[in-house]
């Protein structure tokens, strides 16, 4: 089946999810184009990928233009199915559906919320462009060929809308984090992106606080690098990491840190960190939002904190630094994502969903 997967990916945006995918379907079978924002990878495997040249896109309407540029190298690629990653392409992709073009939207947030915790947009406008983007996924899900959800809140939504639904979470692959030789030092580590709403301020003052060593990786905004420049004395600052370079920094660790704020986004959330962190065997310290506090509670492999206590948290830094039970929750962590969070089983359901719809039947 010739698949063509769709993002318009900002830059400080995370394709690894859109790769993850598209590398599970190559390997599968499917002819699979990628068109997206980021550059390819030096490793494209069997995958074809058509870069979006944001260069000659300038202008206010840049992001429009960037999105219908997608979907016209989308076209050129005549797909048997178009899957999407963004809601901006709702609209424009559903006029891609067909007899010979079927439609999948990959929904990986609660795009309501996430409107509602977006700095960038008036806040006396976020409720009403939040309800809008609402009501036209409600409006519109039913004529997707599948919905793709990444976490389990998201599938629930978009079945009462009456839709086809898998659920494929953005789970980790268990063979990038094989166990290291090397011993692990007294040190927090946080990879993802970095902003004050994930937690920036919290792990810099709460490891200082109990003088622990605290290494950052992932991408950063100009105003949190300001900030770390200025107060992130001893923080060490490892830049973007590729895969390896993760899995080597975790695997040098002794904890790992989730501190995101209640945003409307994060708190059904599943942070792909925190499988990162299970599955290099780091117990956790995470902030107590919903999806965050089950998934670490359930595995017994960390410390849930209530979102704003300063000492809570620095107990739970000092307790998880050092010592056998931190390294027994860690163990607990590695095995709970084996068996329940891992991209094996995530990329069965995915391949399994196209095996439908190039049968003709419907998703589950």
């Amino acid at each position: 089946m010739r698949i063509c997967m769709v993002s318009s990916l900002h830059p400080a945006d995370d394709p690894r999810i859109v790769e993850k995918e598209a590398r599970s379907l190559a390997v599968a079978g499917h002819h699979v184009t990628v068109v997206a924002r980021p550059p390819a990878p030096k490793d494209r495997g069997n995958i074809e990928f058509k870069l979006i040249d944001v260069a000659t896109l300038a202008g206010r309407n840049r992001h429009f233009a960037m999105t219908y540029a997608a979907l016209a190298l989308a076209r050129s690629s005549r797909p048997e199915v178009v899957q999407f990653h963004d809601p901006e392409l709702i609209l424009p992709a559903l006029t891609m559906r067909s007899q010979t073009c079927k439609v999948v939207y990959d929904v990986h947030e609660d795009v309501p919320a996430d409107i509602r915790s977006k700095a960038w947009i008036p806040a006396a406008l976020r409720p009403g462009v939040a309800v809008l983007a609402g009501l036209t996924e409600r409006l519109t899900a039913r004529y997707f060929d599948a919905i793709v959800a990444a976490t389990p809140t998201i599938a629930d939504r978009f079945r009462r809308y009456g839709s086809r639904v898998v659920l494929v979470r953005n789970s980790v692959k268990l063979e990038e984090f094989a166990t290291l030789a090397a011993p692990r030092k007294r040190q927090a580590a946080y990879v993802g992106r970095v902003s004050f709403d994930r937690g920036l301020v919290e792990m810099v003052e709460g490891c200082r606080a109990i003088d622990l060593p605290l290494a950052i990786a992932g991408t950063i905004g100009p105003a949190e690098q300001s900030w770390l420049n200025h107060h992130g004395k001893g923080v060490a600052w490892r830049g973007k990491l590729d895969r390896a370079g993760v899995a080597a920094l975790l695997g040098e660790s002794s904890v790992g840190l989730s501190l995101l704020h209640p945003e409307p986004n994060y708190l059904h959330a599943f942070p792909t960190k925190l499988f990162e962190y299970m599955a290099a065997g780091l117990p956790i310290v995470t902030s107590d939002l919903p999806a965050s506090k089950a998934i670490v509670e359930q595995a017994d492999c960390g410390i849930v904190v209530t979102h704003g206590d300063v000492r809570a948290l620095q107990e739970a830094l000092s307790s998880l630094a050092t010592g056998e039970a931190a390294a027994a929750m860690g163990r607990l962590g590695r095995n709970c994502v084996s068996t329940q969070y891992n991209w094996a089983d995530d990329a069965a359901a995915l391949i399994d969903l196209y095996a439908r719809l190039s049968s003709g039947a419907a998703a589950s």
